[in-house]
């Protein structure tokens, strides 16, 4: 029975030990396997900094070079999400010199300053609030490329379209692009881990934002969006318009 006993205890001890260890791991970011990196000051907000090639190259320094402090619980002011070249998403948690990944178990880069320097909104990616429905189809109509084998991104932006954004004013030049199929760049979401291919159409971006303001609802381009003409929307959209005129 002894002897029974102290091999569970062995056993029961190794595996806390094994647990421990596998805890402490701390995986290197390998410069070469990197595809970007950008930082949110929360999980699920869309507000995101893409980080430059020499910010990229310093917090993959910082992170590998990072000493163990062991379980400290403390309240994520930062997340780092680090995209590999294989479309694995490392996560990270920051507070001031603190840096977790897996679990509870904290680093630190010795910087309390480090990741603050990277949230700089000179770096943020556009909002919709900067522009109207008609500014946004032109941006994107000017950054089509001529050649139709390549995908076309017109405009990387954050999907958070505020209330009323398509107003009564923009309506009479939206329906005068309803049916264009000329074509334009894409929509694409500085968190889809995504890049769509081909290329949208002006009436396509037309449609959506003359539904939204018809059905009172915010306009939503999801992660990606090349919307195309559609003709059967279209015809429900037209009748619309001519019972408001």
């Amino acid at each position: 029975m002894k002897i029974i006993t102290t091999i569970f205890t062995i056993l029961v001890f190794s595996s806390c030990v094994d647990s421990r260890k596998s805890i402490q791991e701390k995986p290197k970011i390998e410069l070469e396997l990197v595809d970007e990196i950008f930082i949110k000051k929360e999980l699920y907000g869309t507000d995101s900094i893409r980080l430059n090639k020499e910010q990229i190259e310093l917090f993959a320094k910082e992170w590998n070079n990072t000493k163990s402090l062991g379980f400290y619980k403390m309240r994520p002011e930062f997340w780092i999400f680090v995209k590999l070249k294989n479309d694995v998403i490392r996560k990270f948690r920051v507070n001031g010199d603190l840096i977790k990944e897996q679990g509870d178990w904290a680093f630190s880069t010795g910087d309390s300053l480090l990741i603050n320097s990277f949230w700089i909104p000179t770096y943020s990616f556009p909002k919709p609030e900067n522009y109207t429905p008609l500014s946004f189809i032109k941006f994107v109509s000017q950054s089509i490329d001529n050649d139709p084998s390549k995908s076309c991104l017109g405009m990387s932006m954050t999907n958070e379209f505020p209330e009323g954004w398509v107003k009564e004013e923009h309506l009479e030049d939206l329906f005068e692009l309803l049916d264009s199929k000329e074509e334009c760049g894409c929509f694409l979401n500085p968190l889809s881990s995504y890049i769509p291919t081909g290329k949208a159409e002006i009436g396509g971006y037309a449609r959506i934002f003359l539904k939204s303001f018809k059905d009172e609802e915010k306009v939503d381009l999801g992660l990606y969006s090349c919307p195309k003409v559609a003709q059967n929307i279209n015809e429900e959209l037209k009748e619309w318009l001519n019972k408001r005129k």
